[in-house]
């Protein structure tokens, strides 16, 4: 069963150290190299940070920040373990319910992804993402923006 909590400490750590090949990938594209500390800072600079949690064992955290006080737009994130591969239907409705609930809050949610990460594109087709543009990394590497939105 996957259940939603607060992120702690110990989930933090938990996902830093057990982080899924293509986080890591995507970490370093973006030009992180100290991926603990990326993971650490993406909680702290969140005015949200969540973990999925199944059978008690961190699947990812996910988080979001708004843009301003008033804004209807924040930049949401993803990080993930191995764990989501035990469960990946209830992973993506999860996704689905955790996405529509945000939108409640935020109406449109967004950031960029790496353009070599083809699980984190299909996550995000699922969730009806679209593709806005192509950008670069500092340090050179495609990425894509997308933003999501409530579909009528």
């Amino acid at each position: 069963m996957i259940h939603i909590a607060r992120t702690t400490p110990e989930h933090t750590e938990y996902v830093a150290a057990h982080l899924r090949p293509g986080d890591i990938d995507e970490l370093k594209h973006a030009g992180r190299t100290d991926y603990a500390q990326a993971v650490r800072e993406s909680v702290e600079v969140s005015t949200f940070a969540f973990t999925a949690l199944h059978d008690g064992v961190p699947m990812c955290l996910f988080g979001l920040r708004p843009d301003g006080i008033l804004s209807p737009r924040a930049r949401v994130w993803l990080l993930g373990t191995p764990e989501i591969n035990t469960t990946k239907k209830g992973f993506i409705k999860t996704c689905r319910m955790v996405v529509d609930g945000l939108l409640d809050i935020y109406p449109v949610l967004y950031n960029a992804v790496d353009a070599q990460y083809p699980q984190a594109h299909r996550l995000l087709c699922f969730l009806k993402a679209d593709f806005v543009k192509k950008v670069t990394s500092p340090n050179g590497s495609p990425f894509i923006l997308f933003e999501i939105r409530r579909k009528k």
